[in-house]
């Protein structure tokens, strides 16, 4: 038997899926172990070993495929755990990593974060100022060396490096995209002279037009990769120690594999791996599904994270922000949030409302009830009490959850400060986190010109199941599929990801194009990545390539990537059939009527993305039976549900007695192993031939229609921003009540215990 094993590893659980030759699913999770990341790895592995019922020596000596998704290099960036790091520039450009630019204070805040004037500042130097070195040397916006490197005046720079025990340096020097003889000089040098020494140059890594943006990619890079590269290669060791003799393969955030050789030298590549795995995983079913407008919605310990999928393909993000550095590097677009299992409800001292997350429990201490020394009350801690949650059966019975301690957690700090009863504080809390949710959703569909109604909510993720159902009511979408592997479904897409690589350059151009030079970036870029895809020591077939031009319209600066053929390139039109594209995918993007031709566009970039095939995993496919699904309740409880505003008894169904063709109606909830699954009053869930948990929103929707049919006429946007408003005003309203009477500073008091 072979097997392919995916293992995403989170700040809050490794989650592990392992594919047999026949399509057979085996998954598991286990405890997230920092700082020691790699033992929970293995702990996973472990997990699932035992669970296909063999010795972990013989399932990992019989894998073909280890496939890794890891978020080492977010969790060193955030916590500053990084390398210790130096930069060299151009001269006169020390203090670009300083001054950053004009939105550099909050740029990737939340709206709440910005109003806060007092605590906003600029993010924390990843490399102090006496440690950023100018070298004498100048090339010009054409690529004219104006003045040339100087390396002997450049040689105390070598002996500070050393005398400060620096650890890796960024080299960034001015516009050397379009010449990268000085930076590739200087990097020599410094090898040659420091052996050892880690060295990261933007040409190799980002060779983008934007100076600051190329730099904090490159300073980013050299500050991360010696941690991730440590890590990696101890995960690695860890396995072949305990019998894997297949190849280990790395996901990044464009989307791809690529080898634990070539990803410990671009630790800035994987900041989002995650959340790429599961773009990629929707993108797989949704194939299988017949499904090509998805709504991601990954519901973790930490953050939610949303994405979009056009087409049935995800979309990248133009310039994404990383703890208010910009990554200039590609990557799958998805945007985040802090709304997971872990957050925290607490009363703001300031105004005496309840708030929950951004911050979070994490995997330790964890939320009150896990028992692991936390206290603060957690999103896990209110679906605890309000009867989601069987505090017996959580992780299949493999961890008990206490609702004491939930109880005790919510009450002291939150339902006393507020005046309210445990329940009430609950509820409140859960309400809160599904506004944002759907908030975040309406950012990404409706403000974006695209309409929620016509995407489908693919929901993962431990905690994703609980609240799928309420936040998707409020956007009007059709459908909810919570994959049958939906709390481990970013390592199910890790698992069927294939090599990939992307590279990019820039040489800045207004429409009409001189499509011969650009016809030699690509010859150029191409013969480069292929040579780069073959050397990757992963079991790769045939490598496909595709050609991108990165346009806009002057004034902007948001790209669009742009796929090009042969015939674009040797077309008489000097890329007007380019243009023409990019102004149907702009409005695709943006809306129809966006796009402003007047304005003139403009070419950026050109990008070569190559993909191989991989071996992938199977997924076996079962016939559908009978709607019946009676035998598969395992008890009723009472569970608090929000459209009643009660607790109610309602069926419990057991997740692993569910087959394909079971139908139900809500209110309800599903308990798997590792995920739980509420089902509203209403909606109708079913299980299809995969064994995912579809729910039918469209019969509830229906019943709302034909009660107010003035909702149905008015403007999609006003419907969901009219949602969004009542569902945030309904879970703040009991607190304002308990504390609108009270002086400020008496209500501060009170938050603030």
């Amino acid at each position: 038997m072979s097997y392919i094993i995916a293992v995403d590893s989170g700040g809050t659980f490794a989650d592990c899926v392992a594919f047999d030759g026949n399509g057979t699913v085996t998954r598991a999770k286990a405890p997230s172990t920092p700082p020691n990341f790699d033992q929970g790895v293995l702990d996973s592995v472990t997990e699932v070993a035992k669970r296909i019922g063999r010795p972990l020596k013989d399932v990992l000596g019989e894998t073909i495929l280890f496939a890794h998704g890891t978020t080492v290099a977010t969790n060193v960036l955030i916590t500053r755990t990084g390398a210790k790091t130096a930069l060299v520039t151009t001269k006169g450009h020390e203090d670009v990593m300083l001054i950053g630019r004009t939105a550099q204070k909050v740029a990737g805040l939340t709206e709440t974060e910005i109003i806060n004037v007092a605590r906003l500042s600029k993010a924390v130097p990843l490399v102090p100022r006496p440690r950023i070195h100018g070298v004498d040397e100048r090339v010009d916006r054409g690529g004219r060396v104006v003045v040339p490197l100087d390396l002997e005046r450049a040689k105390p720079i070598l002996q500070k490096l050393k005398d400060e025990g620096v650890e890796s340096v960024a080299i960034s020097f001015l516009w050397s995209f379009l010449n990268t003889a000085h930076e590739k000089a200087v990097k020599e040098w410094i090898e040659r002279e420091i052996p050892g020494m880690i060295v990261s140059a933007s040409h190799e890594l980002a060779p983008l037009i934007r100076e600051y943006e190329r730099t904090a990619t490159t300073v980013m890079n050299a500050y991360l990769t010696p941690a991730v590269a440590r890590y990696l290669n101890m995960m690695r060791q860890k396995l072949i120690d305990s019998g894997l003799k297949g190849p280990v393969a790395v996901m990044h955030s464009s989307g791809g594999l690529s080898s634990v050789e070539e990803a410990s030298s671009r630790g800035a590549a994987l900041l989002v791996s995650g959340p790429a795995g599961g773009a990629l995983g929707a993108q797989s079913l949704g194939d299988k599904l017949g499904i090509d407008k998805i709504l991601t919605a990954d519901v973790g310990g930490t953050s939610f994270d949303v994405g979009i999928l056009i087409d049935g393909k995800p979309g990248y993000s133009d310039g994404p922000i990383i703890d208010k550095y910009p990554l200039a590097l590609p990557v799958i677009d998805v945007t985040s949030i802090g709304a997971g299992g872990g957050s925290i409800g607490w009363v703001e001292p300031e105004t005496g409302v309840l708030r929950v997350g951004p911050q979070s429990a994490g995997a330790r201490p964890g939320p009150a009830c896990y028992e692991n020394g936390g206290s603060e009350p957690t999103v896990t801690d209110a679906n605890l009490v309000l009867g989601r949650l069987n505090p017996d059966f959580f992780l299949g019975g493999r961890m008990r959850l206490y609702p004491e301690k939930a109880r005790h957690a919510i009450k002291t700090r939150v339902a006393d400060p507020l005046g309210m009863t445990v329940e009430d504080a609950a509820a409140a809390m859960i309400e809160i986190v599904d506004a944002q949710m759907s908030d975040i959703i309406r950012k990404v569909t409706v403000e974006r010109g695209q309409d929620p109604e016509h995407f489908s909510i693919f929901s993962y993720g431990g905690a994703g199941g609980l609240h799928c159902d309420a936040y998707s009511s409020v956007l009007g979408c059709p459908e909810v599929v919570v994959p049958s592997v939906a709390s481990v479904f970013s390592a199910y897409g890790i698992a069927g990801s294939d090599a990939k690589r992307v590279m990019e350059m820039s040489d800045p151009m207004r429409f009409p194009f001189d499509l011969a030079r650009i016809r030699d970036h690509f010859k150029t870029l191409e013969s480069s990545i292929v040579t780069q895809m073959k050397e990757q020591r992963l079991p790769i077939g045939k490598v496909h390539l595709t050609r991108y031009v990165h346009l806009l319209f002057k004034g902007q600066v948001h790209t669009v990537r742009v796929p090009v053929t042969d015939f674009d390139l040797k077309a008489p039109d000097r890329g007007q059939g380019i243009v023409w594209r990019f102004v149907d995918l702009y409005e695709l993007r943006y809306g129809k009527g966006t796009a402003y031709t007047e304005a003139g566009v403009e070419a950026v970039a050109m990008s070569v993305e190559a993909i191989a095939d991989l071996p992938k995993p199977k997924l076996a496919e079962a016939r559908m039976g009978s709607a019946n699904a009676a035998g598969a309740i395992k008890e009723r409880r009472k569970v608090y549900l929000h459209e009643r505003k009660a607790f109610v008894p309602i069926p419990i169904y057991a997740g692993d007695k569910l087959r394909p063709g079971h139908r139900f109606k809500g209110p309800a909830i599903v308990e798997g192993e590792d995920m739980t699954v509420l089902v509203r009053t209403g909606h109708d869930l079913w299980i299809d031939r995969y064994q995912n948990l579809r729910i039918d929103m469209r019969q509830g929707q229906k019943a709302k229609s034909s009660a107010k049919p003035e909702a149905a006429k008015a403007s999609k946007k006003k419907v969901v921003k009219r949602s969004v408003k009542k569902t945030t005003k309904k879970t703040t309203k009991k607190a304002v009540k308990k504390t609108a009477k009270k002086p400020a500073k008496k209500a501060a008091r009170k938050g603030s215990r």
